[in-house]
């Protein structure tokens, strides 16, 4: 709860920052201003309204209002954004070219800004769908026989979630013709008990070797019994803190929980990797599941744990709030090694909050897990 306060709280502060370039740009009396205001100030409180939605109403009121709250803070994001580069250059005109700077401030500024902001969005709601694929290989004397892994995060399963969106990605994965796939956590975001149709989706994908997941953030905000259903209705057994062996591959499998809304989260999961040493076989190629790309460096690669993959950075999702996100984690999308050894992070297949990506593709991770080649590469 407290977080989206806060997030209501940033969405009234953008809205009033634009308002109030609106004003200048439109030349708006003072009493048209208040009643603008006041229809920003109810759009704010809808926004509100839609989030705090109990999740018991049925689904086909709930992703209209979701989409329409989630999209008009998308707009206003992107409308803030130019307004504020509109009125920095106002200001730097007003220094070194003070003829231009009136013209910064009017009703073709105005619409100039709309115009770039709602065809940003029109391009987020395009690329939100345009799922990537990044593969890599790697070789290793413990593997007995080629084991392709297709991996995928943060699809965020819920009130936002067209069946079609998921329809495709279930048809891109089938096309990569993995043996194993690996759902790496954030697969659920909300209205568990609705979705039963579309994780019988990722059901159809029905890998050699079987499907495999672990919880992140979001599965334990909706609780974790609600969420296992979820992943038993896609046929997905959950590695909570345990380790499976693939027969005939020589390759092990582990998965590690996020720890959801705790204190330190990096140390927790470091220890969580940790205590799965006694399970682990040092034998085998080891392919760690991990919602959260922490830990690499202080637990996984101690252990020898040859590929980690993770996920929840959406890569920033929508730029430039990539700045922001990158300050956080290290590791933001794509392939790392250090040593020999993998860490893959995905972007997602989905998105959170707003439908929407900006230069910040999703995709998902597809690894070839091969056998030491006859000259003894690795």
């Amino acid at each position: 709860m407290r977080f989206y306060a806060i997030f209501t709280i940033i969405f009234m502060f953008m809205l009033l920052v634009v308002l109030l370039q609106v004003r200048r740009q439109a030349g708006l009396s003072r009493r048209k201003f208040v009643w603008t205001l006041l229809a920003g100030l109810f759009v704010s409180m809808f926004l509100a309204s839609t989030r705090l939605m109990p999740e018991s109403w049925p689904m086909y009121l709930a992703r209209p209002a979701w989409w329409l709250g989630y999209g008009t803070f998308g707009v206003v994001a992107y409308t803030f954004l130019y307004q504020v580069m509109l009125f920095c250059t106002e200001l730097c005109a007003r220094l070194a070219w003070p003829r231009l700077a009136p013209a910064l401030r009017t009703p073709r500024a105005l619409v100039a800004v709309l115009g770039l902001a709602a065809a940003t969005v029109v391009w987020g709601v395009h690329e939100g769908g345009d799922v990537r694929v990044l593969s890599r290989q790697i070789r290793s004397a413990k593997v007995l026989r080629p084991v392709r892994v297709a991996a995928i995060s943060d699809l965020h399963l819920g009130a936002l979630t067209l069946d079609s969106r998921v329809e495709a990605l279930v048809r891109l994965v089938k096309a990569q013709k993995p043996d194993l796939v690996l759902l790496v956590g954030d697969i659920v975001n909300d209205h568990p008990e609705a979705l039963e149709p579309q994780a019988a989706m990722l059901r159809t994908m029905t890998p050699r070797l079987g499907m495999f997941g672990v919880f992140g953030n979001h599965e334990r905000y909706e609780g974790d019994d609600r969420s296992a259903q979820v992943f038993g209705w896609a046929g997905t057994e959950l590695l909570r803190g345990r380790a499976v062996s693939l027969p005939g591959t020589g390759v092990q499998l582990l998965g590690v929980d996020d720890p959801g809304r705790i204190g330190d989260v990096a140390g927790t999961l470091a220890r969580d990797i940790l205590a799965l040493a006694v399970q682990t076989d040092p034998g085998s190629f080891r392919i760690l599941m991990n919602h959260r790309p922490q830990a690499w460096r202080e637990a996984a690669r101690p252990l020898g744990i040859e590929v980690m993959f993770s996920g929840h950075t959406h890569r920033g999702q929508l730029f430039p709030f990539y700045l922001v996100v990158r300050s956080f984690y290290e590791f933001m999308g794509g392939w790392y090694e250090e040593g020999g050894q993998l860490l893959g992070v995905s972007a997602g297949a989905g998105f959170w909050g707003p439908p929407m990506r900006v230069l910040a593709p999703p995709d998902i991770l597809v690894l070839d897990v091969l056998p030491a080649s006859p000259a003894g590469g690795s």
